[in-house]
């Protein structure tokens, strides 16, 4: 597994392609966030890593998110 940086601020600093999950103290997921979806963004490996963790999170996730963002592509 690679280094995990871990750094507490109070501002958040984005790069292009960058995803954010946002959990709860009560470790549910509250949101998702990520760069503008287009169909380049589901071939990174960035894309395919951020699918593992969520469905990781919630078991079955990992469906409802593809199924959800192919409706926005098409």
């Amino acid at each position: 597994m690679s280094k995990i940086d871990i750094e507490i601020t109070d501002e958040l600093e984005f790069e292009y392609g960058d995803s954010v999950i946002i959990i709860k103290d009560d470790g549910s997921i509250r949101k998702v966030i990520l760069p503008e979806m287009g169909v380049s963004i589901t071939k990174t490996d960035g894309y395919k890593k951020l699918l593992e963790v969520i469905d990781m999170l919630k078991p079955g996730s990992k469906k409802d998110f593809i199924k959800y963002n192919k409706k926005k592509l098409h």
